[in-house]
């Protein structure tokens, strides 16, 4: 007996490979991406194929979502860039996939609950690529990522998510150009227009076409050198087969001051006419024309910025996709600009619900600061606050918080400071929380690890009530307690001991332990190994443990006269396995295999005298073998002149009236010595040929 868990591996690995869905097919158990500062999954990294709908409606600008799957982030700056990149088919782009048409929204709440739409988007172009973009986020809150594709199209696709803290809003002309104050890094969501001059750059490498329109799709910005130092950048396009082009000048009289810009660097070109491009430390480049030539690589040579000074950048989306770019700064020198900064007081100790203070200590020595943004995180009270001087704030819930301060200055930069700060319980003097078990499943079969626990929390803190005095209770649930979420109902567990916690808004804590039992394992027999001869039939004989209402089914096997019956018959023709699936009435289920050899015997049997004269006694000449003898497919017999004097073809075997009579022609044969030839067909296709001498005798 051979118990066959390999098999039933298989099985289960065939069924999960087919049918399975992608893991984070539902909002509950979405991919949890952990640092989305500059995100770029592989290509083709995730999918929607056999995705199923997830139970949420589709996104305001959606037409329908049947194929939904979801990504969990969570912020730690204020805004973010989202880009879905599938066939990326406009203009023969790099594929990020196979998605056609993909669509995209974001989300913030609490999957289970309430969750509440914050940006949507949908490829209805058929461009196989798209970018979000949403400012205002709650530093420190989770965000859900939902895609599909339009029409319920499935595909592969890549997923890049940029979360920075946005500058002032670029210009589309250089006296607009948008006021760097600091070299963090951020991304321009959308390129569209030339602004109102749309030939500002037509002494640098980007006029080189001769038109009267160097810019076609292009943003400004500007700075002045805090520091004396190097400049390098790089600049990567949302989209990866945008061509981005770009000029840097020096102004020398001043910020927004352009007529007599100096042009200082140049890049019209990208490996090959696309992807990133930039200044840096090893190129000796001034200016890389637009055509590409061999040995240009899209970046120019770093600047030496001089204290004091003030430059311009020129970003030139040449390819007119609409879609923007990153930013990312290096190099010695710095930008002028204020410093953000604040205390916090007291600086530890703090707990929910106690009354804290923050208090301004932002300075900039070469202007002024003309407005100050707080935003005081989540669960925060107030939430934000436009002002220098905040009123004293305090926190509805414990645990991991963040301050964000985000100035702007007179000449229309931003800088943003972020402060972490962690809130600890505070559980004395409230209601109990408690822990209650709603219902428990064991497990269905033997390892099946499909068991569940439901739960609820009870008293503990509440968390808000409407105008009409209705409260509504706040609580996390945890396996492990340490990564909480709102879902109370947990599956798929294996039997054993489970300790389930409870967590309300304050960080009060209870927990219960619960054990999940599994029924026996279901052992099937299909009996011993057996050897046999070719053309013998074999009893199969199968039994299940533990004693139990059992149905079974021959898996495989060759020959077997009832697949569907516990005890049957088979005729065995070569080697292998019998196996038996033993299932009762909850599905679970056993297998088990017997292997039977199969001994082959091709003898055949003829005789060399035979006597047709009519007494009914050896009157035939006909083939004689082993039950594996299945036919004769051809038996002739010659003179001995070697002409063909009988042909017979698809003989029954071992039968006496049928076979050669001892007639040609309808004449009776003379007595002598005859040939005969035998193509003879075994249970197993096999075919045996044999020749020999006759006597004929009357």
């Amino acid at each position: 007996m051979i118990r066959s868990y390999l098999l039933s591996l298989c099985i289960g690995l065939t069924i999960t490979t087919v049918f399975g869905q992608p893991t984070y097919d539902n909002c509950n158990n979405p991919f949890v991406i952990n640092d989305v500062t500059n995100y770029c999954s592989k290509v083709a990294e995730y999918t929607n194929v056999m995705a199923t709908p997830s139970g949420y409606g589709s996104a305001t600008c959606w037409s329908a979502t049947n194929t939904d799957v979801w990504f969990r982030f969570r912020a730690f700056f204020t805004d973010v860039n989202i880009t879905i990149i599938g066939t990326n088919a406009r203009g023969g782009g790099t594929p990020g996939g196979s998605m056609a048409r993909p669509m995209v929204a974001l989300y913030r709440g609490i999957c289970g609950g309430t969750i509440s739409e914050l940006e949507c988007g949908a490829d209805l172009s058929g461009n196989g690529v798209l970018s979000i973009y949403q400012g205002g986020l709650i530093v420190g809150l989770d965000y859900y990522i939902r895609v599909d594709g339009v029409n319920s199209s499935t595909g592969t696709f890549q997923l890049c998510i940029n979360n920075f803290n946005p500058p002032a809003l670029p210009g589309q002309d250089c006296k607009t150009a948008g006021v760097l104050c600091d070299k963090s890094p951020f991304v321009v969501q959308k390129v569209s227009g030339g602004g109102m001059d749309t030939d500002e750059a037509n002494n640098s490498c980007l006029g080189d076409n001769g038109n009267t329109t160097s810019e076609s799709s292009s943003v400004w910005f500007t700075w002045k050198a805090a520091t004396s130092g190097t400049l390098t950048f790089t600049l990567k396009p949302l989209n990866p087969s945008d061509d981005i082009d770009f000029a840097v000048y020096e102004l020398p009289t001043g910020i927004h001051t352009c007529d007599n810009k100096v042009l200082l660097r140049c890049n019209a070109t990208a490996p090959p006419c696309a992807g990133p491009t930039g200044l840096n430390l090893t190129d000796p480049d001034i200016s890389e024309d637009l055509n590409c030539n061999s040995g240009e690589n899209g970046y120019c040579k770093y600047i030496d910025m001089v204290q004091g000074k003030f430059y311009t950048l020129i970003v030139n989306n040449f390819t007119n996709t609409g879609v923007g770019f990153g930013v990312e700064w290096g190099g010695t020198g710095e930008f002028a600009g204020p410093e953000s900064n604040f205390g916090i007081y007291p600086p530890s100790g703090l707990k929910c619900e106690t009354d804290f203070q923050v208090i301004d200590s932002s300075q900039f020595a070469t202007g002024s600061i003309i407005r100050w943004t707080w935003n005081f995180g989540k669960d925060g009270i107030p939430q934000t606050f436009v002002g220098q001087f905040p009123p004293p704030i305090r926190y509805n819930s414990f645990g991991e918080k963040f301050v964000t301060l985000t100035i702007e200055t007179d000449i229309g930069c931003k800088v943003t400071e972020i402060r972490r700060l962690y809130v600890e319980p505070c559980c004395e003097n409230l209601p109990t929380l408690q822990l209650v078990l709603d219902s428990i499943r064991d497990l269905t079969c033997f390892r099946s690890n499909d068991g569940m626990i439901a739960v609820h929390g009870v008293q503990g803190t509440p968390f808000d009530e409407d105008l009409n005095g209705v409260i509504t209770y706040y609580y996390q649930y945890s396996l492990d307690g340490q990564d909480f979420t709102s879902t109370n109902r947990f599956t798929n567990l294996p039997a054993g001991k489970h300790t389930i916690y409870v967590q309300d808004r304050k960080g009060c804590l209870d927990s219960i332990e619960i054990t999940i039992q599994e029924p026996p394992e279901v052992i099937a027999n299909a009996g011993t190994d057996l050897e046999i001869n070719l053309g013998e039939t074999i009893d199969l004989n199968a039994s299940a443990f533990p004693n139990d209402a059992y149905t079974y089914k021959w898996l495989r096997g060759q020959n077997i006269n009832c697949s569907d019956c516990q005890n049957t018959t088979a005729l065995p023709i070569r080697d292998g396995f019998y196996t038996v699936l033993a299932t009762n009435d909850r599905g679970c289920f056993g297998l088990d295999s017997i292997f039977v050899h199969v001994i082959k015997n091709y003898d055949i049997f003829t005789p060399n005298v035979f006597t047709p004269n009519g007494d009914n006694i050896n009157d035939l000449f006909y083939i004689n073998g082993p039950k594996s003898l299945s036919k004769v497919d051809l038996l002739q017999i010659f003179d001995r002149w070697g002409n063909l004097i009988y042909e017979g073809k698809d003989l029954i075997p071992n039968n006496p009236s049928i076979g050669w009579n001892g007639r040609a022609g309808g004449q009776s044969c003379n007595p002598g010595v005859y040939v005969y030839v035998v193509k003879a067909r075994f249970l197993d296709d096999y075919v045996e040929s044999i020749s020999g001498d006759l006597t004929l005798l009357r």
